[in-house]
């Protein structure tokens, strides 16, 4: 039932009035004689005026505000590392180790290496540096009480295990063909750029880089032939294609080529809490049983992202020593293994020591 001339009349005075007081306290409202539209712009101006104040406000309360919060997440933190103290430190000299071992082959190896063209050995040193400092970010964040951020990191370290062995496996022709593929990935890369400046404005790279990069590509395709196509673009292992004789590779057919599949459903599990799918909605290991609501820290969930972690750097530790081989590698090798089988044991001691009563979720 529509309203009366009257009540129109009337309603929209009440609004002009309205209007008035709010001009009177410094906030302009455009008005005119629709009564929707005067009643909207009055809500959008009285809504930016106290958004500005808001902001105002907050800005004025900030330090004491950041202060309050900082202080909660030291004691949070520190109570964390208390908790978890044994299983942290085993983690973090199994890390020192492996940056020890890095600087030593850089210092004894990497010229060599590059002398003799030892393709397979820079892969595996450069992957070695990169788990160190992944390793470092997973200890990071299980310190700050954040383990499904931690498990999602172990996805990467995995990676960087099943690569290693593979390229270890296969040698210096896998090396080079992985090594070139970067300018297949780049050339993807650089066409979505383009498309990205569409729409953004961004300056876009010029037709004679995309030329020189397509170039460069085409070399590569009438070298690799048909792995190295723009149709394997979106795959990212057609690298790989002739060594695992498949015309387009997947990440978990390089993993079963060297017996690491067993790990490959708990690296597909550590995507749930990092993508948008719908098993994002409730699956936390920080969140036991899905009992509580998570929107900061949690104490609990450390001892699978910790062991993962673990595993997966001892393969990548094997896989830098085992390229040297020695009587002393082989001795640090084992020395690892044994670390790494306390660390597993440390982190299942903590987490099954812990009464569901204690958790604590900031």
């Amino acid at each position: 039932m529509s309203e009366s001339p009257a009540n129109d009349d009337e309603t929209r005075q009440k609004l002009l009035e309205i209007s008035e007081v709010l001009k009177k306290e410094g906030i302009e409202v455009e008005t005119c004689d629709d009564i929707h539209t005067l009643l909207n712009n009055i809500t959008r101006s009285f809504c930016s005026k106290a958004g500005e104040e808001l902001f105002k406000n907050g800005i004025t309360d900030l330090s004491r505000k950041i202060d309050e919060y900082h202080s909660q997440l030291y004691g949070f933190e520190e109570r964390v590392c208390y908790r978890w103290s044994l299983p942290f430190s085993l983690f973090e000299y199994l890390i020192i180790q492996s940056q020890e071992i890095n600087e030593e082959f850089h210092k004894e190896f990497g010229k060599i290496a590059t002398e003799e063209r030892d393709l397979v050995f820079g892969i595996l040193f450069r992957l070695h540096e990169k788990a160190c400092i992944v390793a470092k970010e997973v200890i990071a964040l299980m310190k700050s009480g954040y383990s499904d951020g931690a498990n999602a990191r172990c996805r990467t370290l995995y990676e960087f295990a099943v690569i290693s062995f593979f390229i270890a496996k296969h040698g210096n022709d896998v090396a080079e063909r992985y090594i070139n593929y970067q300018a297949i990935e780049e050339y993807r890369a650089a066409k979505e750029y383009q498309e990205y400046c569409k729409i953004t404005g961004d300056i876009p790279f010029s037709n004679e880089e995309m030329e020189k990069m397509n170039e460069k590509c085409e070399t590569l395709i009438e070298q690799y032939k048909k792995p190295f196509t723009k149709r394997t673009f979106n795959k990212g292992y057609g690298w790989a294609a002739k060594a695992l004789n498949l015309p387009n590779p997947k990440f978990s057919d390089l993993a079963r080529d060297v017996d690491f599949s067993r790990l490959l459903f708990p690296y597909s599990m550590a995507s749930w809490a990092i993508h948008a799918n719908a098993k994002c909605l409730m699956f936390k290991l920080a969140s036991p049983d899905e009992k509580y609501i998570l929107t900061g820290e949690s104490n609990i969930g450390m001892a699978e992202p910790g062991q993962r972690a673990a595993i997966s750097l001892l393969q990548i530790n094997f896989a830098l020593l085992n390229s040297k081989i020695s009587i002393e590698n082989l001795t640090r090798i084992r020395s690892m293994i044994l670390l790494v089988n306390e660390i597993n044991k440390a982190f299942s001691e903590v987490h099954d020591s812990i009464n569901m009563n204690e958790v604590r979720i900031s």
